[in-house]
């Protein structure tokens, strides 16, 4: 017969099991632990790899896309270019086996008052000195953007100092327009910052101007766009569409929706080759039309590219310039501010400010 255990024997034997309970405990949690860390870890391995196909898969989209548009594109004739981009060019592919996608839009860059061609451009002298213009009156495309905003709302007096602040932050002095803005102006911000001197990079860029709101950017963002320094100021008007309406009224002067709506209705079925003549002709009176902001087939083609494989999703954004028979790349984004948005013809521009 085993003798009972004193109360010391009790004890120990309890702090023993007490010791090893707890010993098992921790290594139980250790093993969850390390088998989190291996899940995580596979989890974030096929994430990375998934990405990295993706990154692989938009370059071949964007190489797919030059090639389309030299091969498919830009041997049509200008008519054809315009008839092809009156709406936005869409695609979609798979992916071989993946069961992922590429999307594809393409549209017409030329739909838009590009903000860098609403400065003028910088002059020297022989020594490089920057000769400041003798005429401060604004490029067509500055007063575009001064009609456009007062069309939509904003009084005479908020529109000309949006525009010269717009126009202040890409020129490269620090000589502020009549009712701009220069560092002197958002150097008292808080934070503070200064003027970039240089041209947009994207439309969003314009929330650091003095006056502008998100509800004033969301109502712009379709009309207007960035453009590489010396852009040409034209918009083609062979494409423009019933919504497009504000943006060729803008150009026209303040309030000219209506003519704006004619020059469109009397466009030839082919669009305008001769328009002071074909105007002339369908009886408009064309005596508000600078027909230098106008171009009629496509200089910029806008191209919008998504990948999608697995869970993982890119985009790049793109613009080429036509030149001829060749592209150029002016701008490429990676990510997906930026977009520029596609515009509903059912939509009223005032009704989008609640006015």
């Amino acid at each position: 017969m085993t003798p009972p255990l004193d109360d010391t024997e009790r004890k120990d034997k309890g702090a023993v099991l007490l010791t090893a309970l707890l010993i098992m405990t921790l290594m139980s949690a250790l093993a969850v632990s390390i088998m989190n860390d291996v899940r995580m870890t596979l989890l974030r391995s096929v994430n990375i790899e998934a990405h990295t196909q993706t990154d692989w898969h938009l370059k071949a989209a964007e190489e797919f896309a030059i090639g389309y548009l030299e091969k498919e594109f830009l041997t049509l004739e200008a008519v054809e270019k315009n008839l092809a981009l009156r709406k936005p060019i869409e695609t979609s592919l798979p992916i071989d086996e993946t069961g992922g996608i590429m999307q594809l839009k393409i549209s017409d860059g030329s739909q838009c008052l590009p903000m860098s061609a609403m400065v003028p451009e910088v002059q020297t002298d022989d020594f490089g000195n920057v000769i400041d213009p003798e005429d401060d009156e604004q490029l067509p495309m500055a007063k575009a953007m001064t009609n456009l905003l007062m069309d939509i709302g904003l009084t005479d007096l908020d529109a000309e100092n949006l525009t010269a602040a717009i126009v202040d932050w890409q020129d490269g002095d620090q000589l502020i327009s009549d009712g701009g803005a220069e560092d002197f102006t958002y150097l008292i911000f808080e934070p503070p910052y200064r003027t970039a001197n240089a041209p947009f990079h994207s439309v969003h860029e314009l929330r650091a101007i003095r006056g502008m709101n998100e509800d004033l950017l969301k109502i712009l963002h379709p009309f207007v766009c960035t453009g590489e320094p010396g852009r040409a100021a034209a918009v083609n008007i062979n494409t423009l569409q019933p919504e497009h309406l504000p943006l060729l009224a803008a150009m026209l002067g303040p309030e000219e929706e209506d003519l704006a709506a004619q020059i469109l209705q009397s466009r030839p079925a082919k669009g305008y080759s001769d328009m002071e003549t074909e105007l002339d002709a369908a009886g408009v009176d064309f005596a508000k039309v600078d027909f230098n902001n106008f171009i009629f087939e496509p200089s910029y083609l806008w191209i919008e590219v998504d990948v999608i494989l697995e869970d993982a999703m890119r985009t790049v954004l793109l613009e080429f310039k036509i030149d001829s028979d060749t592209l150029t790349r002016t701008y490429r984004h990676f990510g997906t501010e930026g977009r520029r948005p596609t515009l509903d013809k059912e939509d009223k521009i005032l009704d989008r400010l609640g006015l």
